[in-house]
């Protein structure tokens, strides 16, 4: 699958299969906020092109929703990965988990996310 997006961030995307997506980019100095870490939208691109992937594997599909839950600062360099699994997968809607880790595998960031299937 392809995503300009996630060209454009320097995303790598490291494994796709149907109820699995991981995905992985470094934290830029561009990507850095006042605090000198990575900015939550960063963060959430991450998460959220993991997301895409998933959800795009066997149906066109949006998102409806998705909530961040931020749990520790991410690092100038550091390498972060974000995994997705289906919580709930449905025929008009799919519920799924996005986890966002560092390079010792403590986590970042948690999302929930809501899609829609196309017709």
């Amino acid at each position: 699958m392809k995503s300009n997006f996630a060209k454009f961030l320097g995303l790598e995307i490291e494994e796709v299969r149907s109820d699995y997506v991981r995905v992985s980019g470094r934290v830029k100095d561009e990507y850095l906020n006042l605090h000198n870490t990575a900015h939550g939208s960063f963060i959430f691109s991450l998460a959220d092109t993991a997301f895409e992937l998933i959800t795009n594997l066997n149906k066109k599909s949006v998102a409806l929703q998705m909530s961040a839950y931020f749990r520790r600062p991410a690092r100038p360099g550091e390498k972060l990965t974000a995994e997705a699994f289906p919580e709930s997968v449905g025929r008009t809607t799919s519920l799924y988990k996005i986890v966002v880790k560092n390079e010792e595998g403590k986590e970042v960031a948690y999302f929930d996310a809501l899609a829609y299937h196309l017709p």
